[in-house]
């Protein structure tokens, strides 16, 4: 990709304001989190960064971007900064088969660091959260508890690392939460 030379700001300065949630909360921290888990992830590995970089801001706002379609305002967008229409048609498309197809690396690292949201500890921690901000009795939602995606969904040798491990780790807390509050009852 040959992208101009003040790419990165202008991409944040487009997306960020789509980060904001209706009572003024902005997300665009989860793009600062996936950058961080993926540079675990693409550690070693060849890939277009920028390419890498471009899926990360948009795929998030994906639903309040409108068309990606040719001649849309986005395209229009991504045009002025400098990638070519196959490049474009790329991005497009990676964008579009992110969750369940992944077809470039970028695409599958991408894909392997959105599943590691939802894997480990953390993951079961705020499902445990959500679930009692419903008023799910706790040994309902404890039982409902699961420690996210299994090391077989993850595209990439470093997700399928991490992920089996996060998913272990949880696997084993929630089986201890589950025999402290037995012990209990």
């Amino acid at each position: 990709m040959n992208l101009s030379a003040d790419w990165r700001e202008r991409v944040e300065r487009y997306v960020r304001p789509l980060y904001t949630e209706l009572d003024g909360a902005d997300t665009f921290v989860q793009v600062e989190r996936l950058e961080r888990q993926l540079d675990q992830l693409s550690d070693g590995v060849d890939c277009d960064r920028q390419l890498l970089t471009l899926l990360v801001m948009f795929q998030g706002v994906l639903a309040r971007l409108g068309s990606l379609a040719p001649g849309s305002r986005w395209q229009l967008f991504v045009r002025g900064l400098g990638l070519e229409a196959a490049e474009v048609a790329s991005l497009r498309g990676g964008l579009e088969r992110l969750e369940s197809s992944p077809q470039r690396i970028e695409e599958a690292l991408l894909h392997d660091a959105l599943l590691l949201k939802r894997t480990g500890v953390r993951a079961a921690v705020s499902r445990l959260l959500a679930a009692g901000k419903k008023r799910t009795p706790v040994d309902r939602a404890v039982d409902a508890l699961d420690p996210g995606p299994s090391e077989e969904r993850f595209r990439t040798p470093g997700g399928a690392r991490l992920g089996g491990q996060r998913h272990r780790v949880a696997e084993a807390w929630i089986a201890t939460l589950r025999a402290i509050l037995e012990d209990e009852s």
